[in-house]
């Protein structure tokens, strides 16, 4: 299928492709189960790799991140052709949720993963649900998956006054018992980085960033000022050896409609999903991996594409610089209390001299 023809197919959920990200859909995705049956042209060429940062984890820069609606989890044969897929296309970071959003992939993700689960990186989040404790939480993890060690591993606390702040110990003393890998955080706000920072031995930080929400880039390249201790996050993040990873590529689920809605007016042969990676590629940040969402069979192909074919062309600047013109506007409209943080990502203005210096 053409370009083209794939962004004007529909504003459901296929007319952004790769969209993906935590939370529940803004401007709600229809479930489109034809997208299902399109996969379009096979890509051909090398999956660039990076380690996250000292640990000596090895992953490819691109990660396949899990998160999906409950109306596609039904859709098993499908998910699973999609996640063998991106591994034989050199995808070998798979970052996967279960309590979350109530879709519970640890058991599916595991068997789909079965045959080559020792050739890849698994990345979750440690939540106890069911009345387990992390000990039990953290077994019947280790079980879902089949290995008696998980590489990447991270709960959402960031305050020694959160109730889950002890959690923190059970994270290190399995790490030096070899059972996990690499302990990490994701961040929302810049806000959540500074005890963590100070007092936890971190291997790796999570944190938005594509060609909307991308301050840490401009205070790195143009000094953007801002009054908090890290200014330029991810200097900092290198300095101490701590790896470097994005999420939300294509600004997250509350956005990727009306920006890909956007998209397709201003350009309908430019394909949002590989613009926005490809300006995390090209950035200069130089992340040690990004994970994007995943919905359909064709968002595999044209994601992976972006990474083997990352240089970017004047139609796709020329969106994305369109979009950001309007993009505060869009996020007022669609992002709900619960994700205005992703507007702390966001510079006040964009004069679009990142983009040029990708020409």
């Amino acid at each position: 299928m053409k370009r083209r023809n794939f962004l004007t197919a529909g504003v459901t959920g296929a007319v952004a492709a790769g969209l993906g990200g935590c939370g529940r859909v803004g401007v709600r995705q229809e479930l489109a189960p034809h997208a299902f049956d399109r996969k379009g042209a096979k890509p051909v060429g090398n999956m660039p790799t990076g380690e996250i940062g000292k640990t000596g984890i090895k992953v490819s820069k691109f990660g396949f991140g899990s998160h999906i609606r409950k109306d596609i989890v039904p859709f098993a044969k499908e998910r699973e052709w999609m996640i063998r897929e991106a591994h034989e296309l050199g995808v070998t970071l798979f970052d996967v949720y279960d309590h979350e959003q109530g879709c519970y992939q640890y058991k599916p993700m595991g068997q789909f993963l079965k045959p080559v689960i020792n050739d890849v990186t698994i990345s979750i989040t440690l939540t106890p649900w069911d009345n387990r404790t992390p000990e039990q939480q953290f077994e019947y993890d280790l079980k879902c998956f089949g290995r008696d060690y998980l590489d990447m591993v991270r709960i959402h606390s960031y305050r020694s006054t959160d109730d889950n702040w002890g959690q923190w110990d059970y994270l290190f003393k399995w790490r030096d018992q070899g059972k996990i890998r690499a302990v990490g955080i994701p961040i929302h706000n810049l806000d959540d980085i500074r005890e963590p920072l100070e007092k936890l031995p971190l291997d790796y930080v999570i944190f938005p960033f594509n060609f909307y929400h991308n301050w840490t880039w401009l205070a790195n390249e143009r000094k953007v000022g801002r009054h908090d201790t890290y200014e330029n996050l991810v200097a900092e993040l290198r300095k101490r050896g701590i790896g470097v990873v994005t999420m939300k590529p294509f600004a997250g689920d509350y956005l990727v409609t009306p920006f890909g809605r956007m998209a397709a007016e201003y350009d309908p042969e430019v394909n949002l999903a590989q613009a926005s990676l490809k300006y995390v590629i090209n950035s200069g940040l130089n992340v040690d991996t990004t994970l994007g969402g995943m919905y359909y069979p064709f968002h595999v192909y044209q994601n992976v594409e972006a990474y083997y074919n990352p240089a970017m062309n004047e139609s796709e600047r020329a969106v994305l610089a369109k979009i950001r013109q309007k993009a505060k506007i869009v996020a007022e409209r669609h992002l709900p209390s619960h994700y205005r943080f992703l507007q702390t990502w966001a510079p006040e203005t964009h004069d679009n001299t990142d983009l040029v210096k990708m020409a």
